[in-house]
């Protein structure tokens, strides 16, 4: 009893660290069962030992996090890197298994804070764009408990550290539209800088990339708040003196995300003179023989695409992708700018809605795969029915800077990964936090669409009465 009274005093005084607290227990609790109970008991065929489902990236970052942890224990700590050829996750968890045992769940606390800790952030966004509590954290709902986020905090991966620190980046960049930030100061200020930093280094970690899509995101949010405020200075919302300090910090942060480390794999840029361009995606020439510069273009957005165009293609080229089942338009190739527009049709449909209701039945056999199928159709069923009252909260929000914020920001990244990654299962998984961004929106449409039928119906059932 005494127990119980405390954690709701803890709900009623501190509602959003009761939440983060209960997403942490059912995360941790999940992954235990699932790593304890399911693979090695009910689903030997598929258990790659160690809690590990067969076939995952995780496996080979779990190998090299225990030889690395062997060097870690014979040579001391100067054999410790972040990421051992390659791979961040295997640097974080030989670190790990060197001061614990080389078992992977020892790594279920971590996993679990930081996708109770994307959850929670989750609410706040959708708090900000002005609901209430109840309905935001139904809305978080569809990121903390759909079985496929098991591939993170259950696993070992990239994901949970990306989509935390992708949500603390957007968290950020909310916190810094709003006028009140910066009629109280620096203070606030700091409030979204925090996290907006604190994010883009958890997504660096394991993505190096990410800087690099983060300034370009960086460089449309600041542009579009940048007028917003020379807009509230003139109606005088603001004081010019701040609208001012406003604008040069938000255009300060993609230039400080200029000198981020940038990502080495797969670049490739159109060079200025007449040379062959470097490239280093599997060793193939796609951007020297196929690639078709846009002179109307500047030349950093070409390579922008460019670069999206190569990935795209390096599915295409890579062992173990070109003969997968769920590859997809294998026989379209992004060739120059103009392709990107006449493709963003089909990239949107598969960045919103694959895998296709006609894909959903497959063969009888089981495997694997055909199981992680059938788990991604019933979620997309829900995702189907949230995306129909997507429009529905952008128009009730339409004046809210917050919501075009995160609308913008899941929508963008959504279809860049639809554009640059034409494998399904790949997709599904890279754009699972972007998406249910634009799925949380869609819920909070739908409980309001809800509450107002409901109370329509109680008014006619009051009228008829």
């Amino acid at each position: 009893m005494e127990a119980n009274k405390r954690f709701f005093l803890l709900v009623s005084h501190q509602p959003l660290l009761a939440t983060w607290l209960i997403f942490f227990a059912f995360s941790m609790l999940s992954a235990l069962c699932l790593q304890l109970v399911v693979l090695p008991l009910l689903l030997s065929k598929f258990h790659a030992g160690n809690g590990l489902l067969l076939g995952g990236d995780w496996v080979g970052f779990h190998n090299i996090a225990v030889q690395f942890r062997q060097s870690i224990l014979s040579e001391g700590w100067s054999a410790w890197t972040l990421s051992p050829e390659g791979h961040s996750p295997a640097g974080i968890a030989s670190a790990i298994y060197a001061l614990t045992i080389p078992e992977p769940y020892v790594l279920i606390p971590i996993n679990a804070a930081l996708h109770a800790t994307a959850g929670t952030i989750l609410i706040q966004i959708i708090r900000l764009i002005g609901v209430g509590d109840r309905t935001a954290f139904c809305a978080s709902l569809l990121f903390v408990l759909p079985p496929s986020s098991m591939a993170w905090y259950a696993q070992i991966g990239k994901d949970g550290f990306y989509f935390a620190g992708a949500y603390l980046s957007l968290y950020g960049w909310i916190i810094l539209a709003r006028l009140s930030t910066w009629r109280f100061g620096w203070r606030t200020v700091f409030c979204g800088l925090i996290p907006l930093f604190v994010g883009l280094l958890l997504m660096g970690v394991v993505r190096i990339y990410s800087f690099q899509l983060m300034q370009g995101i960086g460089i449309f949010f600041s542009i579009a708040l940048t007028i917003l405020f020379i807009t509230r200075g003139a109606k005088g919302a603001l004081s010019w003196r701040r609208c001012t300090l406003a604008i040069i910090t938000l255009l300060l942060i993609p230039v400080f995300l200029k000198f981020a480390p940038i990502e080495t794999r797969g670049t490739t840029e159109i060079p200025q003179q007449n040379i062959a361009p470097e490239f280093t995606w599997h060793g193939t020439d796609f951007a020297r023989d196929k690639w078709r510069s846009t002179d109307l273009v500047p030349l950093f957005i070409d390579n922008s695409f460019l670069k999206i165009a190569v990935l795209r293609h390096g599915y295409f080229v890579t062992p173990g992708y070109d003969g997968s089942s769920s590859m997809v338009d294998r026989n379209i190739d992004l060739l120059c700018v103009k392709d990107f527009f006449s493709y963003f049709p089909r990239a949107l449909q598969l960045g919103l809605f694959a895998p296709f209701p006609s894909e959903w039945m497959g063969s009888d056999q089981v495997s694997l795969s055909r199981i992680m199928f059938n788990i991604a159709a019933c979620e997309m069923l829900v995702v189907y029915v949230s995306l129909i009252f997507l429009p529905y909260t952008i128009w009730l929000f339409r004046t809210k800077v917050e919501m075009w914020l995160t609308f913008s920001f899941g929508g963008i990244i959504l279809l860049i990964y639809s554009y640059a990654t034409p494998n399904i299962g790949s997709l599904y998984r890279l754009r699972y936090g972007f998406l249910m961004l634009l799925v949380a929106l869609g819920l909070v449409g739908a409980s309001i669409a809800w509450r107002k039928i409901s109370k329509l119906n109680k008014n006619l059932t009051s009228m008829f009465n």
